[in-house]
């Protein structure tokens, strides 16, 4: 590992485990073994750091879309709430979460990238969602992006409610709720239930109209033979 990663690495984690506030240049160099004008070499100010540290983050978050890119979209669900019940196990949030916490003293460059990053989350997981209703997986009577956004939200207390002395069995508990949500079995039902009313009066409006094309055919038809008699008995 590089110096350079060595600095995001210990960085990232100063920065899930206490804050944008509660670390220095200095605790760096000090954890990595180093001399600060080292880190002022790679990233000239902290918030230079900062948002090279979202954009590890970002990698992470995106790695982990890829490998279960191929899974069903309750699996992804679950495995994305279980990568934010990882962090709170471990006491630590994610950069977003923490940076938000002092929104008030970062610059311009930060703020964008922590809105850059949560739209990535968001954007994602409405397609999971999205997805997942398509296939009849999942069911909610909230758009899409907004229940992307009221999940976030829940992940985003995991943490602070681990922190808070909160055991694993509230996390558990919040997840199950989060999934359950999604997939309400009266809501799934009903929904195939609407769904198979629907393909049916589509099958009954078709065959409607195929009855009314054969009877407009029939008419023709006896139009065409009345024609050809009268024709016929002209001609005699």
């Amino acid at each position: 590992m590089t110096t350079r990663e060595k600095i995001v690495n210990i960085a990232a984690e100063m920065l899930s485990n206490n804050g944008f506030n509660a670390f220095s240049f200095h605790d760096i160099a000090n954890a990595i073994g180093v001399k600060t004008s080292s880190i002022h070499y790679y990233f000239p100010t902290k918030s230079d750091l900062i948002v090279e540290i979202i954009h590890y983050s970002q990698n992470i978050q995106a790695a982990l879309f890829e490998a279960i890119s191929a899974k069903k979209p309750q699996e992804k669900l679950s495995l994305l709430i279980d990568f934010y019940v990882d962090l709170a196990d471990k006491g630590q949030m994610c950069p977003i979460v923490s940076i938000s916490s002092d929104m008030n003293d970062i610059d311009s460059n930060i703020k964008l990238e922590v809105g850059k990053f949560y739209d990535f989350l968001a954007d994602w997981l409405t397609s999971v969602i999205e997805e997942g209703i398509t296939k009849n997986q999942f069911a909610t009577a909230q758009i899409p992006k907004n229940k992307s956004l009221e999940i976030l939200n829940v992940l985003a207390m995991f943490p602070i409610l681990s922190r808070l002395g909160k055991g694993p069995e509230i996390l558990t508990s919040l997840k199950q709720s989060v999934m359950g949500n999604l997939t309400n079995r009266d809501i799934l039902d009903n929904k195939i239930s609407l769904k198979a009313q629907e393909i049916g009066q589509q099958k009954e409006t078709i065959a409607h109209q195929a009855a009314v094309i054969a009877a407009q055919k029939k008419i023709i038809d006896l139009y065409e033979a009345n024609g050809a008699l009268e024709k016929w008995q002209l001609e005699k």
